[in-house]
Order: C-alpha cells, then structure tokens, then sequence
C-alpha cells in the first residue's frame, strides 16, 4: 500500500508531501456529474456500492495518495431523528431542525452502528479494494450544532446566534462531542485509516467564541481518539495554529490566511501541515498557472517533514478536471 499520508502524518521522512484534495470526489468529475443526473444526494450517500464508487473515481484519474470517504457531515443527525434533503437546486434541509437541548443525547454504539450502518459498510467496502489509505471524517460540534438550529446551510447562523445567547450551549456541545467520538471510534473499526474534522463554521466565529465554543471540544475529541491520525480543519485555523497546536492531534488542514511555510514554522516539528492552495486558483487559472503554484507552495516548504499538500477549502464546482490533474501531478512528479 501506498502509506505515504500516514508516514507524513506521523512527520517521518518521505520522498515527497503526499497529496490528496478536500471534495476530490464530486462536484468537477463529468462521471461523477453523470450519475447525479440518475441519482440524488441522498441516493449516493446512503447507497454503499455508489458511496464506494464515488469515492474512488478521482483516483480512476490521478495518482492521488489518499481517499476520502463519499457522505456528508450531517448524516450524523440521522442519530437523533433528523432527516437531510438535499435539493436539486442546492443546500440542504434538516426536519425538524433542533428546538430544544432534550432532542439532543448520546446514542448508543451500537444504535449509531444500525442507524449509519451504510457509512460503514462504504468503508468496509473500500478497504477491500483501496491501495491508499482511506480517510473518514466527521463535522465538529459546533458546526453540527449551527446546522441543527439553523435547519439548512444557506443562511448563516443568526438563529444559532440567537439560541446560543439564551440556550445551554456547552451542554449541547458537549452531547454532540460524545456522539462524534462514538461515531469516529466506528469509522475507525470499519476500517479508516485516519479521521479528518470539519468545523466548517468555525471562521464565523470571533477569538473568544472560538476558544470558548471550538478549541474544548475539539480537545475532547483529540483526547479520546488515539488509534489513528486526527487532523481538524477549519477555515480560520490560520488564526490559531500556535493554540491548535496544543491539542494531541496529528494534523492541522489550513486554510490560505498565511503561507503554508509560515505555517510550518509556527507548528511544532510532531505535528503535520495539510494545504493550503487556493481552490479559486485551481478552478479560474490555467493548468500551467496550477502547475506553477503548485511548485512554489512545494519550494517553500522544501526540506520540511509533516507536510501534506491539499487545497485552503474544498475544490469548488466547474473546477476544470485538467487543472485537479495538473495540481496533483506536479506533487507526483517534483
């Protein structure tokens, strides 16, 4: 197997960063794209064989060095009795969406095992067929916990806002966190090889929120999950690598606020890197433009171990397919 990810990801010597991209599967794929037009969201994520297939078609493209696995971040609200649309036209919508803290609590193993059976029987199908190590993942708490009060991800969070001020916040993050960890633990026994955590909401917040509502619960989770690679991604994880840093996780994924050098250099030497490429560059440049950002991100960071190369965000719709290869082929072939 391929275990250049993990190596990196455990800041060892290695022949050159390991790539892989956040929404490398979907989106931008025409084959991919193809199958959207007999199959809705729902459809792909909660079928195990055209999860799995999904998951694998980038690398039926480019010499990726990791998977991630093909679902979203809230199927996790299934637990709770939450239903996810997704419409044709875009977004999502959660029924009903949270009122009250009692709707929250910490499922058991072994109701998430039969609730989100389809997750894990997509890892376990992949593992089966994979030659790069698969990646799972999971949203932060707080993140679910603004989609579960806003009930969609168009809007913002002012409901969340407005529930937070008078609602018991740290109690429902806290719920949420549980269940996280129960739920990672099983991705972990279905076979992923590393977890990634999205905080996809996190950049909204101001300093102190995100050191009071983020920073304890993403330690929480750091504590609990030790069997393989954690890296925690936010978009405004520039902000604060220095304080990420004191958590007991392998990866940080950054988003473009500073170079990825700089970055480097602002981390302890233990824990790696991941991104931070600009996915408006990879979508609006040339190949060749991509090409040569991509080389002067890899000459920045030459010489450094625990880097990995990755995107500030996910890859965006219409990114030209020539363009995912070029990003990705130029990290092969420095």
């Amino acid at each position: 197997m391929n275990d250049l990810l993990l190596k990196a990801l455990a800041c060892e010597k290695v022949e050159r960063p390991p790539v892989w991209l956040m929404r490398q599967a979907g989106r931008y794929l025409p084959e991919y794209l193809a199958l959207r037009e007999k199959r809705s969201l729902w459809t792909l994520f909660h079928d195990p064989e055209l999860a799995a297939l999904v998951t694998q078609m980038p690398l039926q493209r480019m010499p990726l060095d990791a998977a991630i696995l093909f679902s979203d971040l809230l199927v996790l609200v299934e637990v709770w009795d939450k239903k996810v649309r997704y419409p044709e036209g875009g977004g999502l919508i959660i029924e009903p969406k949270l009122s009250h803290i009692s709707e929250l609590f910490v499922p058991a193993k072994e109701q998430i095992r039969e609730t989100l059976s389809y997750v894990f029987d997509t890892i376990q199908i992949l593992r089966g067929d994979l030659s790069v190590p698969l990646i799972g993942f999971c949203g932060a708490p707080f993140t679910l916990l603004c989609y579960l009060l806003e009930g969609s991800g168009r809007s913002g969070f002012p409901n969340a806002r407005d529930w937070m001020a008078a609602g018991p916040v740290h109690e429902a993050l806290a719920l949420i966190t549980d269940t996280c960890i129960q739920y990672i633990r099983l991705q972990i026994e279905a076979g992923a090889q590393a977890i990634q955590v999205f905080d996809s909401w996190a950049n909204l917040l101001e300093r102190k929120d995100f050191f009071s509502l983020c920073l304890p619960y993403w330690k929480r989770i750091c504590d609990e999950i030790r069997e393989v690679p954690l890296i925690f991604f936010s978009r405004n994880a520039s902000l604060y690598p220095e304080e990420i840093a004191t958590l007991s996780l392998q990866g940080i994924s950054f988003d473009e606020g500073l170079p990825l050098s700089v970055l480097r250099k602002k981390v302890p030497e233990h824990i790696a890197v991941q991104g931070n490429f600009s996915p408006h560059l990879l979508a609006a440049g040339s190949s060749q433009e991509v090409a040569t950002g991509v080389k002067a991100l890899l000459a920045s960071v030459q010489g450094s171990s625990g880097v990995v190369m990755n995107l500030g965000h996910g890859v965006l719709p219409g990114t030209p397919v020539e363009n995912v290869i070029a990003f990705v082929e130029t990290v092969v072939n420095q």
